[in-house]
């Protein structure tokens, strides 16, 4: 039987697999929504808000952590980034992806897909933010113990009223940075509509 250490190294070795394949691991839920897609109008409406919400997060989140987010090699940057979505969940670009694969497939409007995806991205990102986690602990010490005993992994348990939002000197870096990510959205909700 495997010692606690022993299974959270292999967690953690399974989350830096998944973690470098991220980009690629929703492909495929978006070849089943394609091939099994019943839309109805109003799976499709919430499924399209869902993925607008999605990357409307990744947009600000992106906006403070910057380009670091597109890295495959488990960079962290010069700084524990704190400002912005962080300061409200620890994983926000995280909580930007679950939106949109539930948006995605609940446009499909296939109950078991919308199941399957939801459980699939559970089990991915546990794994990923265990990863990523040992990593910035590694790094930055009792500054990351501290944030991460204030600030949720998923679910806020505050948020900002309008006037104490912070927002970044520009979003231009960012939306640079979300370029393969709206054409990727983009194609699918295309193909998705073509087949519908």
């Amino acid at each position: 039987m495997e010692t606690l250490k022993e299974f959270f190294k292999n967690s953690s070795d399974i989350g830096e697999k998944l973690f470098r394949a991220r980009d690629y691991t929703p492909v495929p839920f978006l070849i089943l929504a394609l091939l099994f897609e019943r839309p109805k109008v109003g799976f499709v409406a919430l499924g399209c808000f869902l993925i607008v919400l999605g990357e409307l997060i990744r947009i600000y989140s992106v906006s403070f952590i910057g380009g670091i987010s597109r890295t495959r090699k488990g960079s962290l940057g010069g700084k524990l980034v704190t400002e912005g979505a962080f300061a409200y969940v620890r994983n926000p670009l995280y909580v930007g992806n679950f939106f949109i694969i539930l948006g995605v497939c609940l446009f499909s409007s296939v109950t078991w897909l919308i199941l399957l995806g939801l459980a699939f991205f559970c089990a991915q990102y546990y794994y990923i933010v265990q990863y990523e986690e040992g990593l910035l602990e590694e790094r930055f010490g009792e500054e990351y113990h501290s944030y991460k005993m204030t600030v949720p992994a998923w679910i806020p348990t505050k948020l900002p009223s309008l006037d104490e939002i912070q927002w970044p000197t520009s979003f231009s870096p960012a939306l640079r940075s979300e370029k393969r990510t709206f054409m990727a959205i983009a194609a699918v909700l295309i193909l998705m509509i073509l087949r519908a």
